[in-house]
């Protein structure tokens, strides 16, 4: 997988559903559609999250300090370069 993307839908959290999210807030939950074609729910990285937007490109980056419960890095995607309006 080539890890490139593009936003398909998207929302600002404000409120931790967990814990371990409270570091991470305000962020963007956003359905991603991966170039090679599934669907993929994650959280967008490095960009305001008011201006993530449907059709925004974006690329996978595994966040090494932030690990689920099992200790497995996550996946979320970082706006490319250039894509933000």
């Amino acid at each position: 997988m080539s890890g490139r993307g593009t936003v398909y839908a998207a929302t600002v959290v404000h409120r931790p559903p967990a814990p371990a999210f409270a570091q991470l807030v305000p962020y963007t939950f956003a359905l991603v559609d991966l170039e090679e074609g599934p669907r993929v729910v994650t959280m967008i990285t490095g960009c305001d999250p008011e201006r993530v937007h449907p059709g925004m490109p974006v690329m996978a980056s595994i966040d090494r300090p932030f690990q689920d419960e099992d200790g497995a890095p996550l996946i979320f995607f970082t706006v490319r370069t250039g894509s933000v309006r």
